[in-house]
């Protein structure tokens, strides 16, 4: 999204805009931004409990914000398969939310480990491990920029599970201050394999209850007599190589990595884009996949609270872009094992 700073200059793009929540858009403005969207805008201020300290900055934000607005009833109208709308980000550039909500830092040709038991995995009609017990409630990273810890959590949450023990809430602040000799940098950004090297290497993670998170980098409190949850080593997906991330997929929660300026104001159903970027910046987790209507789907855990998307999860069309997958998630997906 690109920065606009002439409020005055969106008048023209907003009036093109034709409804949002049933509020008509018409031709009367306030400052240059129609006057129905300056309304939408302090009911949005409203419900997210949003204040700004100057009108400078106000003004400024609702320019952001009518541009997030007319984008939105853009595509919506335009198609069916999934739709956009507002939320905690629409009055930020894709520059602010990148910096503050993703943080994945992918190595450059970085060595894949590979899986064994590949061949014993049979890819099924449908698999979401939600219903099987294997999947927390979504967590809300905050503006920090640890998405990768999240990501590796919930995918070594998962195989905790599935190897036959109880499901754990494990610390996601214990990677965050924690992992910096395995590569990663608190909340600017990480790896999820390093997180799985961390966590091999010291044994476990401990509880969220004892380690609870705190959305910013501190010092490394980790307590080996606390451990709930522990894994023996991790597994890479072969580059661009859907077909196996979907067998991942089929056996475990699996971490992946995405572009996600695409999905920032993403809502609800499947969400489909062929021309979805490969500029991965943030980590997310592929907890199954299905298909809804004769669309085939992955379901995507991810960290932004479940005020996003489809209450915090969001479903990814499995038969965009075979060679990179949508938005690239069959690009660097990996997963633990026990």
């Amino acid at each position: 999204m690109k920065l606009v700073t002439g409020v005055a200059l969106l008048g023209a793009v907003l009036l093109a805009a034709s409804t949002f929540h049933g509020i008509h858009l018409n031709k009367k403005s306030v400052n240059g931004v129609n006057a129905n969207v300056k309304e939408t805008f302090s009911a949005w201020m409203k419900q997210y409990k949003v204040t700004f300290a100057t009108p400078k900055e106000f003004n400024y934000r609702l320019g952001v914000f009518a541009q997030t607005l007319a984008k939105i009833n853009e595509v919506n109208s335009q198609q069916n398969d999934y739709k956009l709308g507002l939320n905690k980000f629409s009055h930020m550039t894709y520059e602010e939310f990148k910096a503050k909500y993703t943080g994945l830092k992918v190595p450059e040709n970085y060595e894949r480990v590979e899986r064994e038991d590949l061949h014993t995995i049979q890819q099924q009609a449908a698999v979401d491990w939600r219903t099987q017990g294997a999947v927390n409630p979504v967590k809300d990273q905050g503006q920090c920029g640890s998405c990768w810890a999240f990501s590796a959590t919930a995918a070594m949450e998962g195989i905790w599970k599935i190897s036959g023990n109880t499901l754990q809430n494990q610390a996601e602040q214990q990677l965050v201050d924690c992992s910096a000799a395995f590569g990663n940098n608190g909340c600017n950004g990480g790896w999820m394999d390093y997180a799985f090297k961390y966590i091999i290497s010291v044994g476990g993670q401990m509880p969220t209850s004892a380690y609870p998170y705190k959305a910013v980098q501190g010092k490394c409190a980790f307590n080996a007599g606390q451990i709930v949850a522990k894994i023996k080593g991790y597994a890479d997906v072969p580059k661009g190589d859907c077909a196996t991330l979907l067998k991942f997929a089929t056996a475990q929660p699996t971490s992946v990595a995405i572009d996600a300026q695409p999905i920032m104001n993403y809502k609800s159903g499947v969400y489909s884009n062929q021309f979805c970027g490969t500029q991965l910046d943030h980590g997310v987790t592929v907890v199954g996949y299905g298909t809804d209507s004769g669309k085939n789907y992955w379901i995507v855990r991810n960290s932004w609270g479940t005020s996003w998307g489809e209450q915090g999860y969001i479903r990814m069309n499995r038969d965009d872009s075979p060679k990179t997958g949508i938005c690239g998630i069959c690009l660097a997906a990996s997963a633990p094992s026990n």
